[in-house]
Formats: C-alpha cells, structure tokens, sequence
C-alpha cells in the first residue's frame, strides 16, 4: 500500500466522482472526469478511482480513508470484500462479538480462500478485555476465526475510561507484539471520549483509538482540544457513528455549514456528513457500516 498526497482540491474532486448520486451496483466502477460531480459506470479500459489513504499517527502506515465497518453476517457476502479491495478500502474492521462471530468467520473464508491479500489489508478486530488472560484467549480466539497469523490493530471494546491500561496490560501488550500476533494496539469508545483520548495521550503506548465523532461534535471545544491531544501523542484516530444523530437542521452552526457547503453542491447528507470529517487531517480514517455494494 502506497500513501497518496491528496491536496484539498485533489480529495474533494475524488469525493464529487464517488458522491453525487452514489447509488451504485455491483460490479459498477467509479471513473474520474474532468467534470467535479460527475458518476459514471466504467469502460474497462478505465481504471477505478481508489480511496485515498492517509498515515496512521506515529506507526507511519498508511491506510485507507474509508474503513469497512464489518458489523454484519459478512460471511454471506463474499462480494463486499473483494469490492472493497478493488475500489481501495483496505482497512476492515470486525470485533469478536459482531454476528456472534460471523463477522471475523466470514473476512476469515474470504482470507482462506485468498491468501495472496492479506498483505494489501489493514486488519482491526476487538475483545472486551478482561486482564491478560481473557485477551490472551480472545485474541487466539480471533486469529483462528480470521485465518491468519496477526491483526494489525488489536482493540479493547468499549472502554468508558482508562483504568483498565493498566501495567500489566502494557505488558501483555509488549508481548503480543513480540509474539507478532499484533502489530499496533488500542481501544474503540462510545462515551466519555474525550476523557479517554486525553488520558491515553499520557500513556505512550496506545497506538490507535476508534470513538464516535460527528460534523456536530468535531466543533466542541473539549473535543477540539482531546484530538489535539491524541494527535500530539501520535495515535491513530478512527471516526465512527458519524451521521450527527439524525437529520441536518438549522438549530446549529454546524449543519447551517454543513448544509451550505456541501449539500448544495449534491452530495446526500451521508456523503457530506464524511467529507466536513475527512477535511480535518487528525483524522486518519472514517469506520463505515457498509454490507453491501451500493452502500459501499
């Protein structure tokens, strides 16, 4: 995987080639046109637009913008996968828990049958902790599901707070890693965010942090100053549950920009709603729920 420079104008031309009226089939490829909104099934002459990718914090990686978010019964859907790949979409996320482990069972046959692109993919699955030794048995857990021998991102599930960081599970960490059955190591939140980005920024050793971030919050002073603080540490950061709870309105600054910049221009509100968060470059990638091929 190679990084691609994408200056703003560059990134929202690529957006309006994948935006306005994205309600696309499979087997359809997006195409680049001289015109900024334009959508086009592919000759096959043409090569497909790719997602662009973006380093992730300070392991220097480079990774997808648009991270499929694998919380469906993937192991039905082979062609997700393999359509993700073609357009780009390289970092996939699952946890343990999704589908009952459906999840990591399908993105598991698809690696099987596979295994050439295992390289190209930037694999993140979750547990929910429980010390070192319920990761231990949950991380070997995940490897068998999956069919491979690492996860490139290994996170605890739903932390509210950073009491479970503790030196004991810095340890477990080092180990996994000098095992090399994960490369990077984190933690995916739903509440309490900014406390926990903060607070990790202190620890020096978590490498990733998934939590929920909208085109609302992405304004608030407290969220503005824990991203900063995650960025200066140099963890990768990963927006999920983006959509801002709901539809835009005109009670807020925020949708009133939202609205007027990029609505108008023809993106649907799901388009515009990725695009106000990927203008902000702390952000390495959005985590989007995609099961099937016109969502994608």
């Amino acid at each position: 995987m190679r990084e691609n420079n994408v200056s703003r104008r560059d990134f929202v031309k690529t957006l309006g080639i994948v935006g306005v009226g994205s309600v696309v089939g499979a087997g359809q490829a997006l195409v680049q046109s001289n015109a900024p909104t334009a959508t086009a099934a592919a000759p096959a002459s043409i090569k497909p637009v790719k997602i662009p990718t973006r380093t992730f914090g300070r392991t220097g990686v480079p990774v997808s913008m648009l991270c499929l978010g694998g919380i469906f019964d993937i192991e039905s859907n082979q062609l997700v996968l393999k359509q993700a790949l073609d357009w780009g979409v390289t970092y996939w996320d699952t946890a343990a828990v999704y589908g009952g482990g459906k999840s990591e069972g399908g993105i598991g046959a698809y690696l099987e049958k596979n295994p050439q692109v295992r390289r190209d993919i930037f694999l993140v699955t979750k547990s929910h902790g429980g010390g070192p030794e319920g990761m231990t048995k949950a991380l070997n857990l995940s490897l068998e599901r999956l069919k491979t021998d690492y996860i490139d991102l290994y996170f605890v599930h739903g932390p509210d707070n950073t009491s479970e960081f503790t030196p004991e599970l810095k340890a477990w960490v080092e180990k996994a890693k000098a095992d090399k059955k994960i490369r990077f190591f984190g933690f995916a939140t739903h509440a309490n965010m900014e406390n926990c980005l903060q607070e990790s920024a202190k620890l020096g050793w978590i490498d990733g942090i998934m939590f929920k971030y909208d085109f609302r919050l992405m304004h608030t002073d407290a969220m503005k100053v824990a991203v900063d603080a995650a960025t200066k540490a140099g963890i990768g950061l990963i927006a999920m549950k983006t959509q801002g709870k709901g539809q835009l309105g005109t009670e807020t600054e925020a949708d009133m920009k939202l609205g007027g910049h990029f609505i108008q221009r023809g993106f649907s509100q799901q388009q515009a709603t990725h695009t106000a968060i990927w203008e902000n470059p702390q952000i390495t990638t959005i985590c989007s729920q995609m099961p099937n091929t016109t969502l994608l």
